[in-house]
């Protein structure tokens, strides 16, 4: 099938106006080839329509199909814990003005196993992914959930400015609703006020709307925004800074990626987190460690590994 690409305006805006206007591509169709050459290599954001079109949860993963299934499932948010239907309430009702609780999200190996199957196989644009491999210390993810399922309010706000922890590939699957990003490439660090202790994040506070006073140098930086709707999958490449709010009520399923394009991106933010502990030998000689193992993980890939297009392992 021949690849179809339609170009979505979204306003490169700076000092908080719309400054010009660039394109984000909307393609369906393509094959592996051609969004390595287009989007992965020179790592530039895309939509993909189509996706995620295989996936059984695809096209029937609404509010009303969660409180039939899930209604009287009880899950925590904010410390709070809600049976998901009474949640799901809260973000029907949820305003700009008055938005719910967000974000609502949750690891769906623990909190929702039974919907593994219902978001598989695993579109193969996401493939080769180390992070499974035997040959990756997996204490270095402890704490990271690779498949994520959120549910947001109208007005629902990411609490923060980040990139995805150690530079991976961020996939978001809009399967309800339609949700807004905000963008910044990468190369913008000097001017998003980086969090020292956290570098994956910035500590502008209410950064969907900067006190420009407080953080003048955000005047300075590009932001652009991607309307991503149901049925749509985002890919963001390693270090791209972002953040979201839901225009209507939304369901997404996100994920991460470690392959072997962004695996020198990721040894140098496992180094460079090792450092600021304190542990630097330790840190270079991890560094030493995976600069190794991703040469036999690449021969390893030549003859298949790490596709795997099921969630198991981690």
């Amino acid at each position: 099938m021949a690849s179809q690409m339609t170009a979505e305006p979204g306003a490169l805006s700076t000092d908080g106006a719309c400054a010009s206007f660039v394109e984000v591509d909307r393609c369906s169709g393509l094959s592996r080839a051609e969004f390595v050459a287009r989007y992965q290599r020179p790592r530039r954001p895309v939509i993909l329509t189509d996706a995620a079109r295989a996936w059984p949860l695809y096209g029937k993963a609404d509010p009303e199909y969660f409180r039939q299934h899930f209604g009287q499932k009880v899950v925590r948010v904010r410390g709070r814990e809600y049976p998901l239907g009474e949640l799901l309430e809260l973000l029907q009702a949820s305003t700009p003005e008055k938005p719910g609780p967000y974000p609502c999200k949750f690891a769906m190996a623990v909190d929702f196993p039974e919907l593994l199957e219902q978001v598989e196989p695993r579109f193969g644009y996401s493939l080769p992914d180390r992070q499974g491999s035997a040959l990756l210390p997996q204490r270095l993810f402890h704490g990271v959930n690779n498949l994520e399922i959120f549910f947001g309010g109208r007005g629902g706000e990411f609490p923060y400015l980040h990139y995805d922890v150690m530079r991976l590939h961020a996939w978001i699957t809009q399967l309800h609703g339609d949700k807004e990003f905000t963008v910044y490439a990468p190369g913008q660090e000097h001017l998003l006020y980086v969090n020292p202790e956290i570098p994956w994040q910035s500590s502008v506070e209410n950064h969907h709307h900067p006190d420009y006073e407080r953080y003048p140098l955000m005047r300075q930086a590009v932001s652009q925004k991607i309307l991503v709707r149901a049925g749509e999958t985002l890919f963001l490449p390693c270090g791209w800074w972002h953040t979201a709010r839901s225009l209507t009520p939304t369901i997404s399923v996100a994920f991460d990626q470690l392959g072997p394009d962004n695996w020198s991106d990721f040894i140098g933010d496992v180094v460079a987190d090792r450092r600021r502990l304190g542990a630097a030998a330790k840190g270079l000689a991890l560094g030493l460690y995976l600069r190794g193992a991703g040469v036999l993980m690449s021969v390893a890939e030549r003859f298949g590994a790490h596709r795997q297009a099921h969630w198991g392992g981690r």
